[in-house]
Protein backbone atom coordinates (compact mmCIF):
# COMPACT_ATOMS: atom_id res chain seq x y z
CA UNK A 1 0.00 0.00 0.00
CA UNK A 2 2.96 2.38 0.37
CA UNK A 3 3.11 3.05 -3.37
CA UNK A 4 -0.65 3.15 -3.89
CA UNK A 5 -0.79 6.96 -4.04
CA UNK A 6 1.76 7.06 -6.86
CA UNK A 7 -0.24 4.49 -8.79
CA UNK A 8 -3.46 6.43 -8.39
CA UNK A 9 -1.80 9.66 -9.55
CA UNK A 10 -0.97 7.93 -12.83
CA UNK A 11 -3.51 7.49 -15.62
CA UNK A 12 -5.95 4.70 -14.84
CA UNK A 13 -5.36 2.79 -18.05
CA UNK A 14 -1.76 1.89 -17.28
CA UNK A 15 -0.45 -1.64 -17.61
CA UNK A 16 -1.58 -4.09 -14.89
CA UNK A 17 -3.61 -1.47 -13.04
CA UNK A 18 -6.90 -2.94 -11.79
CA UNK A 19 -8.92 -0.25 -10.02
CA UNK A 20 -11.42 -2.76 -8.62
CA UNK A 21 -8.66 -4.68 -6.85
CA UNK A 22 -7.19 -1.40 -5.58
CA UNK A 23 -10.55 -0.60 -4.01
CA UNK A 24 -10.57 -4.06 -2.43
CA UNK A 25 -7.28 -3.13 -0.77
CA UNK A 26 -8.94 -0.05 0.73
CA UNK A 27 -11.75 -2.04 2.39
CA UNK A 28 -11.50 -1.69 6.15
CA UNK A 29 -9.29 1.38 5.78
CA UNK A 30 -11.45 3.79 3.80
CA UNK A 31 -14.81 4.91 5.24
CA UNK A 32 -17.60 2.54 4.19
CA UNK A 33 -19.61 5.33 2.58
CA UNK A 34 -16.64 6.55 0.57
CA UNK A 35 -15.93 3.03 -0.65
CA UNK A 36 -19.54 2.48 -1.74
CA UNK A 37 -19.50 5.73 -3.73
CA UNK A 38 -16.11 4.98 -5.28
CA UNK A 39 -17.27 1.56 -6.41
CA UNK A 40 -20.40 2.98 -8.00
CA UNK A 41 -18.31 5.60 -9.78
CA UNK A 42 -16.02 2.84 -11.09
CA UNK A 43 -18.99 0.78 -12.29
CA UNK A 44 -20.27 3.81 -14.19
CA UNK A 45 -16.89 4.16 -15.89
CA UNK A 46 -16.01 7.63 -14.56
CA UNK A 47 -12.26 7.10 -14.10
CA UNK A 48 -11.53 10.81 -13.73
CA UNK A 49 -13.96 11.15 -10.83
CA UNK A 50 -12.50 8.02 -9.26
CA UNK A 51 -9.00 9.48 -9.53
CA UNK A 52 -10.24 12.59 -7.75
CA UNK A 53 -11.89 10.59 -4.98
CA UNK A 54 -8.80 8.46 -4.39
CA UNK A 55 -6.49 11.46 -4.57
CA UNK A 56 -8.50 13.18 -1.84
CA UNK A 57 -8.65 10.08 0.37
CA UNK A 58 -5.10 8.74 0.39
CA UNK A 59 -3.49 11.68 2.23
CA UNK A 60 -6.03 11.14 5.02
CA UNK A 61 -4.92 7.52 5.40
CA UNK A 62 -1.22 8.38 5.70
CA UNK A 63 0.09 7.25 9.07
CA UNK A 64 -3.32 6.06 10.23
CA UNK A 65 -3.06 2.67 12.01
CA UNK A 66 -4.90 -0.24 10.45
CA UNK A 67 -8.15 -0.95 12.29
CA UNK A 68 -8.45 -4.44 13.73
CA UNK A 69 -12.03 -5.59 13.16
CA UNK A 70 -13.76 -8.53 14.79
CA UNK A 71 -15.94 -10.62 12.48
CA UNK A 72 -18.58 -13.05 13.72
CA UNK A 73 -21.33 -15.15 12.10
CA UNK A 74 -24.89 -14.00 12.72
CA UNK A 75 -27.12 -16.80 13.93
CA UNK A 76 -30.19 -15.02 15.35
CA UNK A 77 -32.04 -14.68 12.04
CA UNK A 78 -32.39 -10.91 12.30
CA UNK A 79 -30.96 -10.44 8.82
CA UNK A 80 -33.08 -13.05 7.01
CA UNK A 81 -35.03 -10.52 4.94
CA UNK A 82 -32.09 -8.36 3.82
CA UNK A 83 -29.97 -11.45 3.22
CA UNK A 84 -32.58 -12.94 0.91
CA UNK A 85 -32.77 -9.72 -1.08
CA UNK A 86 -29.00 -9.66 -1.46
CA UNK A 87 -28.91 -13.33 -2.48
CA UNK A 88 -31.56 -12.68 -5.14
CA UNK A 89 -29.43 -9.85 -6.53
CA UNK A 90 -26.27 -11.97 -6.50
CA UNK A 91 -28.04 -14.86 -8.23
CA UNK A 92 -29.31 -12.54 -10.94
CA UNK A 93 -25.86 -11.12 -11.67
CA UNK A 94 -23.83 -12.73 -14.44
CA UNK A 95 -20.89 -14.89 -13.38
CA UNK A 96 -21.47 -15.04 -9.63
CA UNK A 97 -20.64 -18.25 -7.76
CA UNK A 98 -21.15 -17.72 -4.02
CA UNK A 99 -22.30 -15.22 -1.41
CA UNK A 100 -21.42 -14.97 2.28
CA UNK A 101 -22.44 -12.64 5.09
CA UNK A 102 -20.73 -11.75 8.35
CA UNK A 103 -21.06 -9.21 11.15
CA UNK A 104 -18.26 -6.72 11.68
CA UNK A 105 -17.82 -5.62 15.28
CA UNK A 106 -21.31 -6.93 15.99
CA UNK A 107 -23.15 -4.09 14.22
CA UNK A 108 -22.19 -3.87 10.54
CA UNK A 109 -23.38 -6.45 8.02
CA UNK A 110 -20.73 -7.27 5.39
CA UNK A 111 -21.50 -9.25 2.24
CA UNK A 112 -18.80 -11.11 0.32
CA UNK A 113 -19.35 -12.36 -3.21
CA UNK A 114 -17.16 -14.66 -5.29
CA UNK A 115 -17.48 -14.30 -9.06
CA UNK A 116 -15.87 -16.07 -11.98
CA UNK A 117 -12.57 -14.81 -13.33
CA UNK A 118 -13.49 -12.43 -16.13
CA UNK A 119 -16.83 -11.36 -14.62
CA UNK A 120 -17.65 -7.64 -14.51
CA UNK A 121 -16.85 -7.16 -10.83
CA UNK A 122 -17.68 -3.43 -10.62
CA UNK A 123 -21.11 -4.07 -12.19
CA UNK A 124 -21.86 -6.91 -9.77
CA UNK A 125 -20.77 -4.72 -6.87
CA UNK A 126 -23.03 -1.85 -7.89
CA UNK A 127 -26.05 -4.12 -8.36
CA UNK A 128 -25.65 -5.75 -4.95
CA UNK A 129 -24.87 -2.45 -3.21
CA UNK A 130 -28.15 -1.00 -4.41
CA UNK A 131 -30.08 -3.94 -2.97
CA UNK A 132 -28.08 -3.74 0.26
CA UNK A 133 -29.20 -0.12 0.63
CA UNK A 134 -31.08 -1.05 3.81
CA UNK A 135 -27.73 -0.21 5.38
CA UNK A 136 -26.78 3.45 5.46
CA UNK A 137 -23.42 2.46 3.99
CA UNK A 138 -23.66 -0.86 2.11
CA UNK A 139 -20.62 -3.05 2.65
CA UNK A 140 -20.32 -5.34 -0.38
CA UNK A 141 -17.02 -7.02 -1.28
CA UNK A 142 -16.94 -8.71 -4.69
CA UNK A 143 -13.87 -10.62 -5.84
CA UNK A 144 -12.88 -13.01 -8.59
CA UNK A 145 -12.20 -16.66 -7.83
CA UNK A 146 -8.49 -16.19 -8.48
CA UNK A 147 -8.03 -12.93 -6.58
CA UNK A 148 -5.28 -12.84 -3.96
CA UNK A 149 -7.46 -11.38 -1.23
CA UNK A 150 -6.31 -8.79 1.31
CA UNK A 151 -6.18 -9.83 4.98
CA UNK A 152 -9.44 -7.94 5.65
CA UNK A 153 -11.38 -10.25 3.34
CA UNK A 154 -9.64 -13.44 4.44
CA UNK A 155 -10.47 -12.61 8.05
CA UNK A 156 -14.10 -11.82 7.22
CA UNK A 157 -14.53 -15.06 5.27
CA UNK A 158 -13.25 -17.14 8.18
CA UNK A 159 -16.25 -15.98 10.23
CA UNK A 160 -18.85 -15.72 7.48
CA UNK A 161 -22.05 -17.66 6.86
CA UNK A 162 -22.43 -19.08 3.37
CA UNK A 163 -25.80 -17.86 2.07
CA UNK A 164 -25.80 -19.18 -1.49
CA UNK A 165 -23.78 -21.11 -4.05
CA UNK A 166 -24.44 -21.53 -7.76
CA UNK A 167 -23.46 -25.19 -7.66
CA UNK A 168 -23.83 -27.85 -4.96
CA UNK A 169 -20.81 -27.99 -2.67
CA UNK A 170 -18.57 -30.76 -3.97
CA UNK A 171 -17.32 -33.42 -1.59
CA UNK A 172 -13.87 -32.92 -0.12
CA UNK A 173 -11.93 -36.19 0.05
CA UNK A 174 -9.55 -37.01 2.88
CA UNK A 175 -6.49 -39.10 2.02
CA UNK A 176 -5.37 -41.94 4.26
CA UNK A 177 -1.80 -41.69 5.49
CA UNK A 178 -1.54 -45.02 7.31
CA UNK A 179 -2.93 -48.47 6.64
CA UNK A 180 -4.63 -48.63 10.00
CA UNK A 181 -4.58 -47.57 13.63
CA UNK A 182 -5.51 -48.96 17.01
CA UNK A 183 -6.19 -47.34 20.32
CA UNK A 184 -3.37 -49.22 21.99
CA UNK A 185 -0.64 -49.08 19.36
CA UNK A 186 -1.56 -46.02 17.30
CA UNK A 187 -1.13 -45.87 13.50
CA UNK A 188 0.75 -48.47 11.49
CA UNK A 189 1.81 -49.39 7.96
CA UNK A 190 1.12 -52.81 6.48
CA UNK A 191 4.23 -54.81 5.64
CA UNK A 192 2.98 -55.03 2.04
CA UNK A 193 2.44 -51.26 1.70
CA UNK A 194 3.17 -50.15 -1.86
CA UNK A 195 6.50 -48.45 -2.56
CA UNK A 196 7.14 -45.82 -5.24
CA UNK A 197 10.47 -46.93 -6.66
CA UNK A 198 10.32 -44.96 -9.92
CA UNK A 199 12.22 -41.74 -9.17
CA UNK A 200 10.37 -39.67 -11.79
CA UNK A 201 6.95 -40.69 -10.52
CA UNK A 202 8.06 -40.16 -6.94
CA UNK A 203 9.24 -36.63 -7.69
CA UNK A 204 5.96 -35.79 -9.41
CA UNK A 205 4.08 -36.96 -6.34
CA UNK A 206 6.38 -35.03 -4.01
CA UNK A 207 5.92 -31.86 -6.06
CA UNK A 208 2.15 -32.18 -5.85
CA UNK A 209 2.07 -32.94 -2.14
CA UNK A 210 4.30 -29.93 -1.44
CA UNK A 211 2.24 -27.53 -3.56
CA UNK A 212 -1.03 -27.85 -1.66
CA UNK A 213 -2.24 -24.94 0.44
CA UNK A 214 -1.77 -25.33 4.19
CA UNK A 215 -5.20 -25.62 5.82
CA UNK A 216 -4.05 -26.76 9.25
CA UNK A 217 -0.68 -25.64 10.58
CA UNK A 218 0.73 -27.29 13.68
CA UNK A 219 4.07 -27.62 15.42
CA UNK A 220 3.17 -31.17 16.40
CA UNK A 221 5.57 -33.81 15.08
CA UNK A 222 5.04 -37.53 15.30
CA UNK A 223 7.40 -40.45 15.69
CA UNK A 224 8.69 -41.97 12.45
CA UNK A 225 7.08 -45.42 12.38
CA UNK A 226 9.85 -46.83 10.18
CA UNK A 227 13.02 -45.46 11.78
CA UNK A 228 11.64 -44.84 15.26
CA UNK A 229 12.92 -41.25 15.27
CA UNK A 230 10.85 -39.18 17.70
CA UNK A 231 9.47 -35.80 16.63
CA UNK A 232 10.40 -36.31 12.99
CA UNK A 233 7.10 -36.48 11.08
CA UNK A 234 5.13 -33.27 10.35
CA UNK A 235 1.38 -33.39 10.98
CA UNK A 236 0.05 -30.34 9.13
CA UNK A 237 -2.73 -30.65 6.56
CA UNK A 238 -2.77 -29.42 2.96
CA UNK A 239 -5.44 -29.25 0.28
CA UNK A 240 -6.10 -28.38 -3.34
CA UNK A 241 -9.86 -28.04 -2.79
CA UNK A 242 -10.51 -31.61 -3.94
CA UNK A 243 -8.36 -33.60 -1.52
CA UNK A 244 -6.98 -33.01 1.96
CA UNK A 245 -3.76 -34.79 2.90
CA UNK A 246 -1.25 -34.81 5.71
CA UNK A 247 2.33 -33.60 5.39
CA UNK A 248 3.13 -37.01 6.83
CA UNK A 249 2.25 -38.53 3.45
CA UNK A 250 4.98 -36.52 1.79
CA UNK A 251 7.43 -37.32 4.56
CA UNK A 252 7.00 -41.08 4.29
CA UNK A 253 7.16 -40.95 0.49
CA UNK A 254 10.33 -38.86 0.57
CA UNK A 255 12.15 -40.73 3.33
CA UNK A 256 10.92 -44.29 2.93
CA UNK A 257 9.33 -44.47 -0.57
CA UNK A 258 5.95 -45.31 1.00
CA UNK A 259 3.18 -44.52 -1.49
CA UNK A 260 0.45 -42.05 -0.52
CA UNK A 261 -3.25 -42.94 -0.67
CA UNK A 262 -3.76 -44.62 -4.07
CA UNK A 263 -6.69 -42.40 -5.10
CA UNK A 264 -4.80 -39.26 -4.05
CA UNK A 265 -1.74 -40.45 -5.98
CA UNK A 266 -3.82 -40.94 -9.14
CA UNK A 267 -5.27 -37.45 -8.72
CA UNK A 268 -1.81 -35.99 -8.12
CA UNK A 269 -0.27 -37.59 -11.20
CA UNK A 270 -3.18 -36.40 -13.35
CA UNK A 271 -3.03 -32.85 -11.94
CA UNK A 272 0.71 -32.19 -11.91
CA UNK A 273 0.55 -29.54 -9.21
CA UNK A 274 -2.14 -28.67 -6.70
CA UNK A 275 -4.62 -26.14 -8.04
CA UNK A 276 -4.86 -22.85 -6.22
CA UNK A 277 -7.97 -22.84 -4.06
CA UNK A 278 -10.71 -20.27 -4.47
CA UNK A 279 -12.35 -18.74 -1.39
CA UNK A 280 -15.27 -21.13 -1.90
CA UNK A 281 -12.88 -24.10 -2.09
CA UNK A 282 -11.28 -22.95 1.13
CA UNK A 283 -14.66 -22.61 2.80
CA UNK A 284 -15.62 -26.17 1.79
CA UNK A 285 -12.39 -27.58 3.15
CA UNK A 286 -12.55 -25.66 6.42
CA UNK A 287 -16.21 -26.61 6.90
CA UNK A 288 -15.31 -30.25 6.44
CA UNK A 289 -12.47 -30.00 8.95
CA UNK A 290 -14.56 -27.97 11.42
CA UNK A 291 -18.23 -28.78 10.73
CA UNK A 292 -19.39 -26.94 13.86
CA UNK A 293 -18.22 -23.69 12.26
CA UNK A 294 -20.77 -23.96 9.44
CA UNK A 295 -23.84 -22.01 10.54
CA UNK A 296 -26.99 -20.63 9.00
CA UNK A 297 -29.05 -21.44 5.94
CA UNK A 298 -27.76 -22.07 2.46
CA UNK A 299 -29.83 -20.94 -0.50
CA UNK A 300 -28.58 -22.49 -3.71
CA UNK A 301 -29.75 -21.85 -7.24
CA UNK A 302 -31.44 -24.91 -8.70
Amino acid sequence: MDDLADEYESPWLTVDLDPHERLLELAGRAPDGWLAVAREVLACGDRQRLNELVGALLPQLEGRPVVQYRFTPDADGAWDGPDRAVVASVRAAHGTAACWATMRDGVDRVYLVQADDGANLPAVTMAVQRVAGHQSDPRVEVFAAGTDLPVYHKTALRSAVLLWTREPLAEVKVARTFDGASGDEGPWFDSAHELVVDSTERQRLLDFLSSGEIVLETDLRMTDLVSGSAGAVPAGLRSDGVWVWSDASRYYLDRHLLAPDAALAAHALASGRASRMTPLDRYRVCSMLNPENEEGSLWRAE
